[in-house]
């Protein structure tokens, strides 16, 4: 017995979406979808018209014009720096052996922030490695969210302290009050002169990816490690980064006298008709921040005019999100996304809320593809094959609405050619997700779903 579902929001605030009577029998409940608090309990309705096309004015200009880029420097308070160099850092074989390259030829300073720091061989590995330059006399700041590490034993910080190294908490592990307030940032910088941002965290099952090892993976034997993928950046977006890493140490209170701002922000070089690059840093609790991690992808997808690929681990778009997805398909926009099915979810539950969104952008033309096996940790997109976003920012609304995030914004063919390819490599470990499959859920697995759809905002 099939819950029919409803139709996608427009852009704006959060509202409860309509929904479909169910098919049969005549007396079951329909599902109203919602978002948040604002859900609907489940209660017959009238069928619903589908989705018309968005009727506000949305200027199509293409991600490579100068009205997009506009847009984004008044909405997202960031902005395009050429002349950088970037590499794709794919799965964690490669990008933890960059990090530890970097690291180990830091001369002056180095800012690390993750959202886990575990404390398995992977964190004892990078502890060590710092609390070692420490030692050397780099200056060393880390800073970790208190609640995604808290697996960690308190030993390896200590540690680090005890050898030098500047390490601040963001949070509370206990704060069960406040446990929605997260950090979800992911940064290393070295010397002010490269940096690293990304999906990766520190643990085994991140540092791991790619190389087919085991792993013990929050409770659980996987079959392999995670896929994954990080972003070097080195050139003048690099001040950028280090920018947003300064202002999460000074909300921490940290010290930082001129002469230390003066060092880690060193004159840097532009590389001769390399990328422009824009730093976004989002942040619910910053005026100015909020949302701005939103409106990049917002407009990168009603800016798109051929395609569109996403690869993203917890894909539960908000209302404005899968309403755009929905207007880019239906104008002719091929939209392909890459997500975990509910067996390769480290959070299964997400999946299950996720899916309860699915049926109408899948009418409208979205692709999507669900991962086997291993779990998929990326955030990652293209559109055009010319535009890239890379960085910590999960589809969803805990994105949104909850973490502090960073992305890199990349105007480069190259970039995005290499994440089309990736992404293209990944189809044979997924399946794609179809109608009919939709349409065979049983009513409960439906209620169960439309139930944690009403909290997707927390995800």
């Amino acid at each position: 017995m099939k819950v029919q579902r409803g139709q996608a929001q427009g852009i704006g605030a959060p509202q409860p979406a309509q929904s479909k009577s169910p098919a049969a029998p005549p007396q079951a409940p329909a599902v109203s979808k919602g978002w948040g608090a604002k859900a609907t309990t489940p209660t017959a309705r009238t069928p619903q018209p589908a989705v018309a096309p968005s009727q506000t004015a949305v200027p199509r200009a293409g991600v490579r014009s100068q009205v997009f880029e506009a847009q984004l420097d008044r909405e997202t308070q960031s902005r395009s720096l050429a002349g950088n160099k970037v590499q794709m850092l794919f799965d964690g074989v490669n990008s933890f052996a960059e990090r530890n390259k970097m690291i180990d030829g830091a001369k002056e300073s180095i800012c690390f922030q993750t959202f886990i720091f575990n404390s398995d061989d992977t964190g004892w590995e990078l502890a060590n490695k710092l609390a070692a330059k420490a030692k050397e006399g780099v200056q060393v700041r880390v800073i970790y969210d208190a609640v995604g590490s808290g697996r960690a034993d308190p030993k390896m910080f200590e540690m680090m302290k005890a050898a030098g190294v500047d390490v601040k908490p963001y949070g509370e592990k206990y704060k069960v009050w406040d446990v929605n307030d997260r950090w979800h940032e992911k940064h290393l910088i070295v010397d002010g002169r490269a940096s690293v941002q990304g999906g990766m965290n520190v643990a085994n099952e991140y540092a791991f990816g790619g190389s087919g090892k085991q792993v013990f993976s929050r409770g659980a034997t996987g079959s392999e490690a995670w896929r994954d993928a990080d972003m070097k950046l080195e050139g003048p977006a690099v001040a950028d980064t280090m920018k947003a890493f300064v202002r999460n140490w000074e909300e921490l209170n940290g010290k930082m006298s001129d002469a230390d701002k003066q060092k880690l922000f060193p004159k840097l070089t532009e590389v001769s008709g390399g990328p422009s690059v824009r730093v976004v840093q989002s942040n619910p609790e910053v005026k100015g921040l909020v949302g701005t991690n939103d409106k990049l992808y917002l407009r990168a997808i009603e800016n798109a005019q051929k395609s569109i690929t996403i690869e993203n681990a917890y894909f539960l778009p908000p209302p404005e999100i899968r309403k755009a997805l929905i207007d880019a398909a239906r104008r002719g926009v091929k939209v392909e996304v890459m997500t975990n099915s509910r067996a390769s979810n480290d959070m299964g539950f997400v999946s299950d809320a996720a899916r309860y969104f699915y049926d109408d952008m899948i009418k409208a033309g979205v692709n999507i593809h669900e991962k086997q096996g291993g779990t998929l940790h990326a955030k990652t997109a293209t559109f055009d094959g010319q535009f890239s976003v890379i960085g910590s920012v999960n589809m969803n609304g805990r994105s949104k609405n909850q973490d502090a995030e960073v992305a890199l914004a990349v105007q480069d063919d190259s970039t995005a050619r290499q994440l089309e390819a990736r992404f293209a490599s990944g189809l044979k470990e997924t399946k794609p997700v179809l109608m009919q499959e939709l349409q065979k859920e049983s009513f409960m697995t439906n209620l169960k779903q439309w139930a944690l759809s009403t909290l997707a905002w927390t995800f």
